[in-house]
């Protein structure tokens, strides 16, 4: 606190009564004085003690208002002393001379008042400041550790392939040179999401004012998020799809094929091969909720992995934020995805959480709410006969 001293500190840190009582018993004493010491000649001056407290504490409406009550007493007194309501010329015009002086003297003190209220709040925001810029810059460090490793780990394994194709071209045969191809195009579209998050984190806020919302088929949406991963990774796990054809939202399609994406990813990530992974979407509730004016569409991505543990599921949505078991693992990630898709599903007026006990093997089931259509024009292209192909588990090496 930018005070001059210790007392003036101390009287601004008590209570507003006793501020009250002070100023109170300030100008009793001081009228006091004033009506039973002859030697003082009944000046108002005697009220500069009240004043400066009024003025200090309260500033400006506290001198205004102190100065007018005294101001009053002091006619009063004086008025009873000499036997009149009106006053003399001379006692007039010391009266207004002294008035103006205890004023003025108000004044400064309340300009002092706010100036050190000012200069304190000028502190604390460049401790506010300081702490925001300081707060930046470990975010800066962790998001260029992460991204430094997220880039190296697909150029790498991009380098590698196109290197053995290069040179053992002759060596190879069909089969080795398309695995070989199929495994740099995966690093690739590893590189290519890792660069769209990174660009998405930039950009999200601005894109919210022009944001585009149609009506969408959740189920079709899945199916193309789906076909874009690695059949493999998807054969990988016991997919299950349980999203009726008439499940439709009212979102922005590159957000929500992202969150799907994002969700799904890490389930592949972290779900061991062979356990299943279901991916559902039903009405919020069956009714309409309360603190939302329309009905919602949850959709959710339940695994069987390693589920979260409770002290750290409040930090999983923050900004570059990856599990402590997590960063001293083999899984890779730039702690982007889920804060993206958080941003994006409150872009679109839904909202995004995880349930998990954190318990090995009962898995993790984030979920996502999307304001519904009640009445689509759109109708499914999709059905769950395309997705068959997904639903073959490759077979599982001990």
């Amino acid at each position: 606190m930018r005070y001059p001293n210790a007392f003036a500190r101390f009287l601004l840190e008590i209570s507003i009564f006793f501020q009250v009582s002070l100023v109170v018993v300030s100008a009793l004493v001081s009228s006091f004085l004033l009506t039973c010491t002859p030697w003082i000649s009944h000046n108002p001056i005697i009220y500069v003690v009240p004043i400066v407290l009024s003025a200090w504490l309260f500033r400006r409406p506290g001198l205004y208002l102190c100065t007018i009550s005294l101001l009053l007493i002091f006619w009063l007194s004086h008025s009873m002393v000499i036997g009149s309501l009106l006053p003399s010329n001379a006692d007039i015009t010391s009266t207004i001379v002294s008035v103006l002086i205890l004023f003025t003297l108000g004044l400064l003190v309340s300009a002092q008042r706010e100036a050190s209220d000012q200069a304190d709040e000028a502190q604390e925001q460049l401790v506010i400041a300081g702490e925001e810029q300081r707060k930046l810059n470990e975010i800066k460090d962790q998001f260029l550790q992460n991204v430094n490793h997220e880039l190296r780990t697909p150029l790498t394994a991009i380098y590698g392939y196109l290197e053995l194709l290069l040179e053992h071209e002759d060596q190879l045969d069909q089969d080795m040179r398309t695995a070989f191809l199929q495994h740099a195009m995966q690093s690739c579209d590893e590189l290519q999401l890792l660069v769209n998050n990174v660009l998405d984190t930039m950009g999200v806020e601005k894109q919210r004012q022009s944001l585009y919302i149609e009506q969408i088929v959740v189920r079709d949406i899945l199916f193309e998020v789906l076909e874009r991963f690695d059949p493999q990774s998807v054969r990988r796990h016991h997919i299950s799809v349980d999203i009726p054809n008439y499940i439709v939202v009212l979102a922005n399609a590159q957000y929500l094929r992202q969150i799907l994406r994002n969700l799904i990813s890490n389930a592949f990530k972290y779900a061991p091969a062979g356990t299943p992974i279901t991916i559902s979407a039903a009405l919020d509730g069956m009714v309409v909720h309360p603190l939302h004016a329309s009905p919602e569409i949850c959709i959710c991505v339940k695994d069987a992995g390693p589920g979260i543990p409770p002290n750290e599921m409040s930090l999983l949505f923050g900004q570059f934020v990856r599990l402590r078991r997590d960063s001293s693992g083999s899984v890779r990630g730039s702690g982007l995805g889920l804060f993206l898709s958080k941003q994006f599903v409150e872009a679109m007026n839904g909202r995004i959480w995880v349930e998990s006990e954190g318990i090995e093997g009962k898995g993790s089931t984030f979920c996502f709410t999307l304001p519904c259509v009640v009445h689509p024009k759109v109708n499914a292209r999709t059905s769950l006969v395309d997705f068959e192909q997904f639903r073959s588990p490759l077979p599982i090496n001990n």
